[in-house]
């Protein structure tokens, strides 16, 4: 079909007008191939989203890299990552059952690497580590036992006979006759806890209570930590932890959600099978995935909604279908387009920016109920369907022109924010307004030539003029004025409250990222009933050090602010003494124990006339050197001893003492082996460390990681400011989650402000032009 247009020399005045006449015009005249060259290009520009766009789902994507505060936050990353955890959380009241569940959670997560890393749900010393456990000890703790096993010497060398009940007898007595009182006193102590050992030993054959001294006096309760598993489960024992790094591309529009859908599918596994506990996830990925989907199907719903909403209201106002129809056309080649320039000039679309498509179905459809409003208008005058397509071209081209140019510079401004997020979003926004109004002009004079051809114009529909309310202004413009002013008064008024300094504005800005989040969102709650019941927080500053030393240092500074609660670090899993100081003296223990044999030497049977010998001479080297009260349970407990002895056959007291003292040598070689364990003479280093931890606080080209934590829940802005503030003061280039909050909020606000009074400047010199005749616009813009 070809719908020619008679030849017209008449040209309107202002190039504007007479350029979107001419482009009327040519449209009109081979309208087929205007909407064919149309749909290619919506094909073209739907294949180039498609193919091309992209979603940033990171609060991160929102800042520009070239801002300082950013450029330390990259500077992190390039060393240990962008993942933060993911995090489990498994509350109840038993922590053993606690910990099956993270047992059997970890292992279905360690087994698929491709989705989940650096798992964190247990601390289990590796036995690299335990064999240099000597390192972890003072060098006066490794003297003194050094000086122990020197006592030892002869019985290190193989002379096991000193062992025997008869020579540790009868090294007493040799050791009773010093004369230095310290020397004195040990020696009666170790005699009292043989003699005790011996007593229990005679009581019952089962109860054997080892005599020996540890070699070396170290905290029972630290040896023990230093061997077993350490869960990561709060003090209570109510609630346990697994933390991962989700693993995932960072290109797609789904970000992290297939692997925390992955990871909740895991979880309702395990919870089917653990009912008695309750399960949980949350961590800044969840937060930001949950966020992100949330803004996602947001915008589909809204854009579906909003699409339909101002469909029927078309179909309200001009009292038809085509003409709404067509409008509606007209906008989905406009969201076309938009989309294809969006990919072409951002290529990619972030939290903020994903709205776009909602703000052009609200502003980009007022430009084709403008022009459809006054063709049909010139039509019921009796107008020509082609002069009254031409026609309205030149009449509402320009203020549609005007209206377009107005808004989209006003979201251009946006650009000039420091906020990236917004920059992009306002970058977009104007060209999708642009081309909104350019596709107003190519798309609805064909459509509705092809529509209205053979209509009469008294069948076409007359849109709701608003007769009424118009005339009522018209007739009483200074009442109508005086009640909207008071309208408009009245609820600004209510924006302020009257304080003692004046006004005080009731809306503020809120800086609570969580409150972005739905209500009862599971990560939400998650991370709050942690603070609560552990007193930790998914946020936290990090700080850089280039040494164990620094990094200690750092860590006691950090520890001295009011705002912080805890902070994290690897340096002080590593001994506190360097190897220099202390690496001599484990060599030492290792070149002691190192004959040691496998298995338990045996002892002589002992003389029993020896031994009465021995123990009348000791009783008697007690009472001669030592005050009569301070020995006397000593003296008692041996004359107990014999006198147990001596209810049994001679034959059976042989065969005790001897098994008695192959007890004792027993007991002294496991001590001595369980030292020779942790006498590995090559320091420790970080290799040494378990993989789960180094991993995470030590970089690979050497950064030491220090984790900051509040003490306050950092997500409002009164307790941030005052943490933010504090850890500056130690580490003016700190950066993390929190600091990355604390500069995108402060940015947001200043980029909204900024972009308001730009756009407000734009949009009234763009009037001025507009309206102003030439003089006039000289007298305006020469003169200042």
């Amino acid at each position: 079909m070809s719908l020619l247009l008679p030849p017209s020399n008449y040209e309107p005045p202002g190039w504007i007008r007479n350029g979107l006449r001419r482009l009327t015009i040519s449209v009109l005249r081979q309208p087929m191939l205007t909407l064919i060259l149309v749909g290619l290009t919506v094909l073209l520009s739907l294949a180039v989203t498609v193919g091309f766009l992209k979603f940033k789902t990171e609060r991160s994507d929102l800042i520009d890299p070239s801002m300082p505060f950013h450029q330390r936050w990259i500077k992190f990353t390039e060393s240990f990552g962008d993942s933060s955890d993911l995090v489990v959380v498994v509350e109840g009241d038993n922590p053993n059952r606690i910990k099956q569940v993270l047992d059997e959670l970890g292992q279905r997560m360690d087994a698929r690497p491709e989705h989940f890393a650096n798992l964190l749900y247990k601390v289990e010393p590796p036995e690299r580590l335990r064999s240099k456990g000597l390192y972890y000890l003072t060098p006066e703790q490794l003297t003194a036992g050094l000086e122990r096993l020197e006592e030892l010497r002869p019985v290190l060398e193989g002379k096991w006979e000193y062992l025997s009940l008869e020579g540790l007898l009868g090294s007493y007595r040799q050791r009773f006759t010093s004369t230095n009182a310290e020397e004195l006193q040990v020696a009666a102590a170790e005699l009292d806890l043989l003699l005790q050992s011996l007593e229990r030993y005679l009581n019952n054959r089962e109860d054997f209570l080892s005599p020996w001294p540890q070699v070396i006096d170290i905290d029972p309760k630290r040896e023990q930590q230093a061997n077993q598993i350490v869960y990561l489960i709060n003090e209570q024992g109510t609630m346990g932890f697994l933390k991962a790094f989700p693993v995932y591309s960072k290109e797609g529009f789904e970000g992290a959600a297939p692997v925390i859908d992955l990871l909740r599918d895991l979880i309702a596994q395990v919870d089917r099978e653990y009912s008695d506990v309750e399960i949980g996830l949350t961590g800044i990925p969840v937060l930001e995935s949950d966020e992100m989907r949330r803004s996602q199907s947001d915008m589909i719903v809204a854009s579906i909604i909003s699409f339909l909403g101002v469909g029927l209201l078309l179909l309200l106002g001009f009292r038809g279908v085509r003409h709404p129809i067509i409008a509606l056309l007209m906008l989905l080649v406009g969201l076309a387009w938009s989309f294809g320039y969006t990919t072409i000039a951002i290529g990619h679309l972030n939290i903020l920016s994903v709205s776009f498509a909602v703000i052009l179905i609200g502003l980009g459809i007022d430009f084709g109920i403008h022009y459809l409003s006054r063709y049909l208008q010139y039509r019921h005058e009796k107008r020509p369907l082609f002069s009254s397509l031409v026609r309205t071209s030149e009449s509402v081209g320009p203020g549609i022109i005007t209206a377009a140019l107005t808004t989209a510079l006003a979201f251009a401004c946006a650009t000039f924010t420091p906020f990236l997020g917004i920059a992009e979003l306002g970058l977009i926004a104007a060209g999708g307004i642009l081309l909104c109004a350019l596709v107003t002009f190519i798309v609805i004079p064909p459509l509705v030539a092809y529509s209205d051809l053979t209509q009469l114009e008294r069948r076409l529909p007359s849109p709701y003029a608003v007769t009424g309310f118009r005339q009522l202004i018209h007739n009483y413009p200074i009442p109508v004025a005086i009640l909207s002013l008071s309208l408009v008064t009245g609820i600004g008024v209510k924006a302020f409250s009257p304080t003692a300094e004046g006004l005080d504005l009731k809306v503020e800005y809120d800086y609570n990222l969580l409150n972005l989040q739905a209500d009862g969102l599971e990560s939400v709650e998650t991370q709050k009933r942690i603070f609560q019941q552990a007193q930790d927080s998914l946020l936290f500053a990090v700080s850089l050090a280039d040494s164990p030393e620094e990094t200690l240092e750092l860590k006691r500074k950090f520890e001295q602010l009011p705002s912080v609660a805890h902070v994290e670090e690897l340096a002080s899993q590593l001994p506190v003494h360097p190897p220099q100081e202390t690496q001599l003296l484990v060599q030492a223990y290792g070149v002691l124990l190192k004959s040691l044999p496998g298995k338990t030497p045996q002892l002589t049977t002992p003389s029993l006339k020896s031994l009465e010998q021995l123990s009348l001479q000791l009783d008697q080297q007690l009472g001669e050197n030592f005050e009569y009260n301070e020995v006397l349970p000593i003296r008692k407990r041996l004359r107990r001893v014999w006198n147990q002895l001596g209810q049994l056959k001679l034959e059976q007291q042989a065969v005790t003492l001897s098994r008695f003292q192959q007890r004792n040598l027993q007991a002294l070689l496991f001590e001595l082996h369980r030292l020779r364990r942790v006498s590995n003479p090559e320091p420790v280093t970080v290799a040494d460390l378990p993989t789960s931890i180094s991993s995470r606080f030590l970089s690979p080209d050497g950064k030491w990681l220090i984790q900051v934590y509040p003490k306050e829940q950092v997500w409002d802005i009164e307790p941030l400011t005052q943490f933010v503030d504090e850890v500056r003061t130690v580490d003016p280039a700190i950066t993390g989650t929190p600091l990355q909050n604390f500069e995108a909020a402060q940015q947001i606000s200043e980029s909204y402000q900024i972009a308001a009074l730009y756009s407000l400047a734009v949009i009234c010199l763009v009037l001025l032009i507009d309206f102003l005749e030439s003089r006039q616009k000289w007298a305006i813009f020469l003169f200042p």
